[in-house]
């Protein structure tokens, strides 16, 4: 009779397998390709694969058991994809931390998580101390960098283990494979816990909605590993026997040369950076043939900046809507349609998701009206560590609830109207600050905008744009108070429009609107109509 081992291994959802299984059928293929001071450095999936094996046994021989959490810090490194998949294959519980949040918030997030671990590149070791003076037992290590005594070289874990297949871990599909804090924005940040089922189906669910398969899945990681867009579609790639090509910090001329010269098939970066793109001077300078589907989110892209992209790499583009909630990718666009369709888009349910749009009260809302996206699916998290309440809330009446509020049409396809809580309310109208800062953006001279709600003793919340000039550009309040009044409504055109240098951003690209509200809350204190 099998033992439990021998039938967990045999039937397991488990993403350590994904790896074990690209190194059996395309271990000659690379798997990671990263430049280091201008070297080209490349791992095979064989290589990739023996390299987690012996992390595995590293970390095991420093105590660590399965089911203890280990915190990554690092950038878009090989040692970050080998810690991530060795934390996976090992048992233990991946925490990947943005390590570009304020340090309480990393801090909070290494104390929360209950890590035994924290392993970071060399120029965050200060960082990781600073938070931790009260965790003396944390096993410490460095992915990228040369190490030092109290925090050794991820190659001193490797050294001397075994390189052989780990296969003596019992992992069930709901097993806790990786937490990942929010940007809390609003509040503390809440700890995303997702299963090796989430990850493994959201890996393969990417695929499909992409259109990819097993020989065409090579791609750029540009946006920030320790962010589920990123981490998902490197997942997807190793998943589909693809390579991931690392870019550690955005460089647009390196990339449009990364293009060519790697044959790449597949990007997904925010619009900004496909907007900076297209204003390099490399951009003529390059062959982009191999280049099948463009991918953007996190924010729209206006009809004469797409097409532009369009021209200029002669593929398809497309966008979608997900959430680390749900292990990433949640709708996307058919490629078809992207941008053909008025209003900010993000499509259908993906195949392994339920798509509906609810009200307050829990009722499933008819095309055209408008309402909170909801989702099911088993890529849906297990919950928020250690937060019942906020587990509970965002299971409201049987549905995963994304917090952002839209309608879908005819076709099933959800326009996004904005963030539940960036809708403007405004002298009795909800305005959508997503609407308004697509007009703005399409005005000559903006580079970024954030939209936001200001108090105001007689609207209530005043439309306020905080706007950011391309460079060389002279933006003017009163030109783009002009250009909105064509385009919008005018309950949406902004009361005022502030021009800084640039705006607070987050890693992943969105504008820290929470701290532009407290910037300016008093904007328009004591004014009238």
């Amino acid at each position: 009779m099998a033992t439990e081992l021998e039938l967990n291994l045999i039937r397991r959802i488990a993403m350590g397998d994904i790896l074990r299984r690209r190194a059996s059928d395309r271990g000659s293929r690379e798997a990671i390709v990263e430049f280091i001071a201008g070297e080209r450095r490349a791992l095979t999936f064989a290589e990739f694969n023996t390299r987690v094996n012996q992390w595995v046994r590293g970390l095991r021989a420093r105590g660590l058991r399965q089911g203890d959490r280990v915190a990554l810090l690092g950038g878009n490194t090989s040692e970050f994809l080998i810690a991530l998949w060795g934390c996976f294959k090992g048992g233990f519980v991946a925490v990947p931390i943005n390590f570009l949040q304020n340090p309480d918030d990393v801090g909070y997030n290494i104390h929360h998580s209950g890590a035994r671990a924290a392993f970071a590149d060399d120029r965050l070791h200060a960082l990781v101390d600073s938070v931790t003076t009260d965790l003396g037992e944390l096993v410490r290590g460095t992915l990228a960098g040369a190490g030092s005594e109290r925090y050794p070289a991820l190659a001193t874990f490797l050294a001397g283990q075994d390189g052989a297949e780990v296969e003596d871990i019992v992992i069930a599909d709901d097993d806790l494979a990786q937490i990942m804090y929010t940007s809390g924005t609003t509040a503390r940040p809440k700890g995303v816990m997702l299963s090796h089922k989430n990850l493994f189906l959201s890996s393969l669910n990417a695929v499909l909605s992409i259109g990819s398969n097993k020989n065409s899945t090579s791609h750029p990681a540009v946006l920030p590993l320790f962010h589920i867009t990123a981490m998902m579609f490197s997942l997807t790639a190793t998943h589909m026997g693809g390579k991931t090509v690392l870019q550690n910090g955005f460089n647009p001329d390196a990339l449009l040369g990364l293009i060519e010269s790697e044959r790449l098939e597949f990007a997904i970066l925010l619009p900004l950076m496909w907007r900076a793109l297209l204003a390099s001077p490399a951009l003529p300078k390059h062959d982009y043939s191999s280049l099948k589907l463009g991918m953007y989110g996190m924010a729209p892209i206006d009809a004469p900046t797409l097409a532009q992209l369009k021209q200029a790499f002669g593929c398809t583009f497309t966008t979608g809507s997900g959430q680390t909630e749900i292990a990433a990718v949640a709708t996307v666009v058919d490629p078809g349609w992207a941008g053909t369709r008025e209003g900010n888009i993000w499509g259908d349910g993906s195949i392994l998701s339920d798509q509906a749009v609810m009200d307050d009260q829990g009722n499933l809302l008819p095309p055209g009206e408008i309402g909170e996206v909801v989702w099911r699916s088993p890529q849906v998290m297990l919950g928020y560590f250690n937060n019942d309440a906020a587990t509970d809330e965002a299971r409201a009446h049987g549905w995963h609830h994304s917090g952002d509020i839209g309608a879908l049409d005819d076709d099933r396809q959800f326009c996004f109207v904005d963030r539940k809580k960036d809708i403007v309310k405004s002298g009795g109208e909800n305005v959508s600050s997503v609407k308004v800062e697509s007009a703005i953006l399409a005005c000559p001279g903006v580079a970024n905008v954030g939209v936001i709600g200001l108090p105001h003793d007689y609207w209530g919340e005043a439309v306020t744009a905080v706007v950011a000039a391309k460079p060389g550009a002279s933006l003017d309040e009163e030109a783009v108070i002009a250009h909105c009044k064509q385009d919008l409504g005018g309950f949406e055109v902004p009361k005022k429009v502030v021009v800084l240098d640039e705006l607070p951003m987050t890693a992943t690209g969105k504008v820290k609107k929470h701290l532009l509200r407290n910037d300016y809350r008093d904007l328009y204190r004591g004014e009238g109509k």
